[in-house]
């Protein structure tokens, strides 16, 4: 007989179940005895994930308790086991139930809820390294991993399922985390992932086409992503005002009460239109910026409230709208705007994410630029930075990059069309195949490739790496997209060790 309980009454009964230091978990990798177990199913298409058929695994692993979602579940027979229990809804569930059982850590943080197509990982990796102090600990969880800064426990996902990111969350707030920055993604949004958190602040970066193959149209995907700027209790909204959606979003907004609008632009015509909101919009922008060799130096300001001289250590112009979220987050927390500036002055580069591998003042060869550039968004603005600075060095612009297989197959011609156009050459190669056919990822890239540039395919990533770098003079500038910080490529089921890092230093003829 199936017991089925309501979202209010499942914390009373694993309590009557589990000791209070058991751990909820959804994957039984991480089983531990006495641990409880939440089996649910979430996605759709072909991104379902359902961890309910793992329950009889999980009851002989030594679990207390099982919570599962019963809708469409064909009869186990270990339901009857008096420590299981069903739910309705459960994956929507699932986040506030583990929140109350850690005892709700996320009220007692502050919380950055960072999302958009591009800069979520960079913005939260900044942001944790402005924060953390000795006596405030700052923490950060995405696609680089969890944890510290300069400590981070490495993880396969942007977003971690609902009892992992608070059973994390409960890690954190004992090692004395007050901050966190954490990267959500439209999946985590749609699946219920980061239900049940508190978050203090949620920053809106950009929106450009990704993801299509799981919500189906761009409509789709931007609605998803407004989610996080309807939870309850959020106090701070910092949103990008030259990104359409961004300004859409601002808007609605806007309109409503209770939450701070916070409006970043690196060009102050971006606030054009939102004039008859007065100080309700908090506008932050900046003003005389120049790039010098590491960077730009320029104000950033808060608009009829303070400015400050700032050098940010970033390339490009959508680094330094990335810096005036960070920035603008520092503030909206209440810290001055002179201190804020002394902090965006000492980030640091995150990894992958145009990190500049060769060509500092010790090189003598090409500039090389390895960046996670893996939308046609990403992949322009990157080359549309690195155009101007190629044009300085008085040399040519290269570009090598793949497209990752069982993804939205519908960006790669556009890929393909913007590094054609923006490209003295490219070198078509694999990125992550997992289990197509390189040749035909290849081809439809190349599809979109029509104004008779240099192409050439290597399919081999280490071969076109080594082809790049070398052939490349001084001069020239090289961008490897795709991969950034990943230190693995997946083929046929399989990852292997692949860092574009280290191979851009096997062919300079550098060590590792």
């Amino acid at each position: 007989m199936v017991t089925l309980i309501k979202p209010e009454q499942a914390i009373d009964h694993l309590r009557r179940l589990a000791l209070p230091a058991a751990r909820i978990v959804s994957d039984t990798r991480q089983i531990k005895t006495g641990d409880v177990f939440m089996a649910y199913r979430v996605g759709h298409g072909t991104a379902i994930q359902d961890s309910r058929p793992y329950i009889t695994a999980a009851l002989d692993a030594g679990v207390s308790a099982v919570i599962y979602d019963p809708r469409d579940l064909e009869e186990i027979p270990a339901l009857s086991d008096p420590r299981c229990v069903a739910l309705e809804n459960l994956s929507a569930h699932a986040g506030p139930i583990c929140s109350e059982w850690y005892g709700k850590p996320s009220t007692q943080m502050t919380v950055f809820g960072v999302t958009g197509t591009n800069g979520k990982t960079s913005i939260t990796q900044w942001l944790s390294q402005a924060l953390d102090r000795p006596k405030s600990r700052a923490a950060v969880m995405g696609t680089l991993g969890i944890g510290f800064p300069g400590h981070l426990e490495v993880t396969s996902y942007t977003t971690p399922n609902a009892a992992r990111l608070q059973t994390e969350l409960k890690v954190l707030l004992d090692s004395n985390a007050k901050h966190i920055a954490m990267e959500v993604s439209s999946h985590a949004l749609e699946q219920g992932r980061v239900n049940g958190v508190q978050f203090t602040t949620a920053v809106f970066s950009n929106l450009s086409q990704d993801h299509l193959d799981y919500h189906g149209s761009m409509a789709e995907y931007a609605a998803v992503k407004f989610r996080l700027f309807q939870f309850p209790g959020l106090q701070n909204a910092v949103i990008n005002l030259e990104d359409p959606l961004g300004r859409e979003l601002a808007m609605q907004l806007l309109a409503k009460t209770g939450v701070q609008v916070w409006g970043y632009a690196v060009d102050h015509k971006a606030f054009a239109g939102f004039e008859k909101f007065g100080k309700r919009l908090h506008a932050i922008f900046s003003g005389g910026m120049q790039f010098k060799e590491y960077g730009y130096q320029g104000v950033f300001e808060w608009q009829d409230s303070g400015r400050t001289e700032v050098s940010v250590p970033v390339v490009g112009d959508f680094n330094l709208s990335n810096c005036l979220a960070v920035w603008a987050c520092l503030l909206a927390g209440g810290m001055d705007v002179l201190e804020a500036g002394k902090r965006i002055a000492h980030l640091k580069p995150v990894s992958g994410r145009m990190e500049m591998v060769l060509g500092n003042s010790r090189s003598t060869g090409p500039l090389v630029i390895v960046d996670y550039a893996h939308t046609p968004d990403a992949l322009e603005k990157v080359l549309s930075t690195l155009r101007p600075i190629a044009t300085q060095r008085a040399g040519k612009l290269g570009c090598i990059f793949g497209c990752g297989g069982d993804r939205d197959a519908s960006k790669r011609p556009l890929m393909g069309r913007i590094a054609a156009e923006l490209a003295d050459h490219t070198i078509l190669t694999s990125d992550n195949p997992r289990s197509e056919n390189p040749e035909k990822i290849s081809a439809d890239i190349r599809a979109g490739m029509s104004n008779g540039k240099s192409v050439e395919v290597i399919l081999d990533r280490a071969a076109a790496i080594l082809s790049g770098v070398r052939h490349a003079q001084a001069n020239d500038v090289v961008l490897i997209a795709g991969k950034g910080h990943e230190t693995s490529q997946e083929i046929n089921g399989r990852k292997v060790d692949f860092s574009d890092q280290e191979h851009v230093l096997l062919a300079s003829g550098g060590s590792v």
